[in-house]
């Protein structure tokens, strides 16, 4: 079956599709249960990478054929699905396997480079957009680390990925890579506590701000920091979230986060927070469209949501049906 069910918010069912069953209420530590059996023993062997481990120059920019894309990342199923959008409406093109291992967060950009993290692989693969669908062009080597987030710059001279641990059951962390390295330049870590690390987000001054869980904390577990200039230290922003995932920004410097308990928070810059959208079955991860017409989510109870940027209205919902999604990242271009 090669359809998905797009439903309008209040409107009629368009096309055909399956509901997936609801995934489990703790998605963090399965998905790094899921990523061990992917990447670190038995199960699903990893996947040898044939082309190029550095990031391209230069691409050309070609927005008319990239810029309706979406890209989804289900790491459950180790494939990843490529739709074409007409407004809130997607329709399914493609999906891929080779080389998967658990993906899961992504951004593209809008030079219409796809970067996906590769959490059972330890990378971050780089895929150029083209009219036969995405072409892997590189890697980001992340060894020793569970990636499961990604944020990338315009000119994507800066590159930030959220580690969820260290392969050997260390705290989380953010990698970050400058200008074309296929290495880490610096791993950026934040107190002594045994962290989980979730969203990374990039924003418009060059500061890089990461989500996690504190193991040591309860209930409301969940913080962001921000690291000035994505070194650092880190200073704490947020805390008291009860399930962190993932968060962006808006071109106005906003911060969205995703508390995966009630829905998206949006903030004034990066304080007075509150809740902007909510009715998702387990948002976990979430970026702009061109124009930020739309702000795409993914549910990894398995569908896919078109949120209103004004409002914070679910729009239409589209129900995955190559697994549950864990990352979303549409294209920018106009």
């Amino acid at each position: 079956m090669t359809a998905v069910l797009t439903r309008g918010r209040g409107g009629a069912l368009e096309g055909l599709g399956v509901i997936r069953a609801a995934a489990t209420p703790c998605a963090t530590l399965a998905l790094a249960s899921l990523v061990c059996v992917a990447g670190c023993s038995g199960g699903v062997s990893p996947v040898s990478l044939s082309w190029s481990s550095s990031v391209p120059a230069a691409v050309a920019p070609d927005a008319q054929h990239y810029e309706d894309d979406v890209y989804s990342a289900q790491p459950y199923s180790n494939n990843a699905t490529v739709y074409k959008r007409k407004g809130s409406s997607l329709r399914r093109q493609q999906t891929l396997s080779t080389g998967l291992a658990a993906p899961q967060g992504s951004k593209a950009t809008p030079r219409g480079q796809w970067y996906l993290t590769n959490a059972g692989d330890s990378n971050v693969l780089i895929y150029k957009t083209t009219k036969s669908g995405p072409k892997p062009v590189g890697t980001l080597n992340d060894a020793g680390e569970v990636p499961v987030n990604v944020d990338v710059t315009a000119d994507e001279t800066l590159v930030a990925v959220s580690n969820l641990t260290s392969a050997g059951s260390g705290t989380g962390s953010v990698s970050v890579f400058t200008n074309g390295a296929s290495q880490p330049s610096r791993t950026l870590t934040y107190g002594s506590d045994l962290l989980l690390g979730q969203g990374v987000a990039i924003d418009r001054n060059g500061n890089c701000f990461w989500s996690f869980d504190d193991k040591s904390v309860p209930s409301a577990p969940g913080s962001i920091v921000e690291f000035a200039g994505c070194n650092g230290s880190g200073t704490l922003v947020l805390s008291g979230i009860t399930s962190a995932g993932g968060m962006t920004f808006d071109r106005n410097g906003n911060l969205y986060y995703v508390d995966e308990a009630s829905g998206i928070y949006k903030c004034q810059g990066t304080a007075r927070c509150t809740l902007f959208a909510s009715g998702f079955g387990l948002p976990v991860n979430m970026n702009f469209d061109a124009g930020e017409k739309h702000l795409w989510v993914a549910d990894a109870t398995g569908a896919i949501y078109a949120v209103n940027p004004q409002s914070g209205q679910l729009e239409s919902e589209t129900i995955s049906i190559d697994g549950d999604p864990y990352g979303i990242a549409p294209a920018p271009g106009d």
